[in-house]
């Protein structure tokens, strides 16, 4: 059975889930409830967890910390989130978490049932997936013979003889017989892959399709020194040698993608019309694959369609221009739009002129970055990378929104520099009148040319800061500050005003009265009544 905990700072919502659900029946155990997401963070620390139900808003710690400190530790738990608030804030920052569901406050049994159904479906499934690949795992040893691999190899990497090739298909059980040949270059899309499930997942695919073409003739699976699986075809009619490519790779992505839930490109060579020209058809194939560059994941990609196609390159200097521009002033939007502009025109570019100009953009971007007084470790951190690095994502799409991210943080960081300076300038504001209250003169020009803003900027600042205008301010704390003289000291009415920086004691007894609701001699008396 799968094991859940349930955490809501509501004992009645616990509760009340806790005990109207069949558990066992649905394939679940619930092996702990907590009250809020410290004490559930806890309990998954020690103990086997596959799904966690929490509420959001919760003390110590609310449910979205808690989503984030359990992915970052078990991502394979399951999270579903029930929440009184519909908020998109909420859900959209649940969806970046990774949760398998977010459901709304109150939420019946029925509903609950079914989300579980749901849940244990994908647990199931995983569950197969992991048993399957474990499966495999233990095949390694079993798999094609040293011989044989050794051969195929030698086979894409050098020229091979007639006379050898004919004599190691036989000695080894090869099924290719006549030319001409077809080389197919099958590559994982994903890079986000760990390290093992990249070279298990390799190796399930170059044992499947093993599997699946066992009993074809003209066809042998294998893989290459780095992992990717290679597919051979002798082509028995020539005229129909590219369609049989195009139809065997179909398959390939198919049952990879239904076995194995993970998507692949597929790079095809021209034709080999001798056993000694497979290792120039396998460079072909290898050049093919690199087009997924430009074209986006999950592609066939015939290595003659590319070589028709006339790139040319032209360095999109106004969108450059416009998208440097809009980090130092822009909105995150607009710099997404941008972005997305200059991808899409290098997208009818030459290869390796599209990478080269990518790290080009970087530099620009970085340097940006930097005249905005970033540093480069405080924004790209762990996420930077060489430009050695960045040649390893497998397409333009991936950088792209590595490269969206990248700006998104920048944004933050930059509004949060100019946040902090908004706040300084009206703390120093507020803390000048404190010091320079008693001075009549004071006003919104005096303030503004010693702090060297614009008297609009300022009043603009001041008021989204405190929530008041800056006469509204100053007039308050100078009434505080006279009221106090008015109750502590037996000053006249008119040295009070003076004293709170008003030089017309008619003018402040009107506004006295005005904020307060009494002159200041009514006020003075009743304050002493008081006493």
């Amino acid at each position: 059975m799968y094991k859940v905990i349930l955490v809501d700072d509501e004992e009645i919502v616990r509760e009340g889930i806790r005990d109207r659900i069949p558990w066992g029946d649905l394939g679940f155990e619930l092996v702990g409830t907590a009250e809020n997401g410290q004490e559930a963070f806890d309990m998954i620390q020690s103990n086997q967890v596959d799904l966690l139900i929490t509420d959001i808003c919760m003390p110590i710690m609310d449910g979205l910390a808690l989503t984030e400190n359990v992915k970052n530790i078990s991502p394979s738990v399951k999270i579903i989130i029930l929440s009184g608030y519909d908020q998109f804030d909420y859900a959209q920052n649940a969806i970046k978490l990774g949760v398998q569901d977010y459901i709304l406050k109150p939420i019946t049994s029925k509903e609950m049932k079914a989300l579980l159904m749901d849940v244990k479906k994908t647990l199931d499934e995983e569950m197969s997936g992991k048993a399957y690949l474990e499966a495999l795992r233990r095949q390694v040893q079993e798999s094609l013979p040293l011989l044989k691999e050794r051969f195929l190899n030698q086979l894409i990497s050098f020229p091979v003889s007639e006379e050898e090739f004919t004599g190691n298909c036989g000695y080894l059980s090869i099924p290719l017989s006549k030319p001409p040949y077809i080389v197919l270059l099958i590559d994982l899309d994903s890079k986000d892959h760990a390290f093992e499930e990249t070279q298990l997942l390799q190796f399930a695919i170059a044992n499947l399709l093993g599997e699946w073409f066992r009993d074809r003739e003209e066809v042998i699976a294998f893989s290459n020194r780095q992992g990717q699986t290679v597919i051979l075809l002798s082509c028995m009619n020539l005229q129909l040698a590219q369609e049989q490519a195009f139809s065997i790779s179909k398959e390939i992505q198919e049952v990879i993608q239904d076995k194995l839930k993970t998507q692949v490109s597929i790079g095809i060579s021209n034709l080999a019309l001798q056993a000694k020209d497979i290792h120039v058809s396998y460079q072909e194939a290898l050049a093919a694959l690199e087009y997924r560059f430009l074209l986006g994941k999950n592609h066939l990609i015939h290595i003659a369609d590319m070589e028709k196609k006339q790139y040319l390159f032209s360095q999109p200097l106004d969108l450059e221009k416009k998208l440097l521009l809009n980090l130092k002033v822009g909105s995150i939007e607009e710099t997404h739009q941008l972005i997305d502009s200059i991808f899409a025109h290098l997208e009818k570019s030459e290869l390796n002129r599209c990478k080269l100009y990518i790290m080009e953009l970087l530099v620009m971007i970085n340097k940006t970055f930097y005249e905005l007084g970033l540093e480069m470790e405080q924004l790209w951190g762990e996420s930077f990378v060489t430009m050695t690095e960045l040649l390893q994502y497998k397409t333009m799409n991936e950088i792209k929104d590595w490269l969206k991210t990248v700006c998104r943080d920048a944004n933050f960081l930059i509004f949060e520099q100019r946040t902090s300076s908004t706040k300084q300038q009206v703390e120093q504001a507020k803390q000048y009148i404190r010091e320079h209250y008693a001075d009549s003169s004071i006003s919104l020009s005096s303030i503004c040319k010693y702090l060297h803003v614009s008297v609009s900027y300022f009043s603009l600042i001041f008021k989204k800061e405190t929530g008041e205008t800056f006469v509204e301010f100053l007039t308050k704390f100078r009434l505080e500050k006279a009221k106090q003289l008015l109750r502590e000291t037996d000053y006249k009415t008119y040295e009070i005003a003076e004293m709170a920086g008003y030089s017309d004691p008619q003018y402040f007894s009107t506004v006295f009265k005005k904020q307060v609701g009494v002159s200041p001699t009514e006020y003075r008396s009743a304050v002493q009544d008081i006493k």
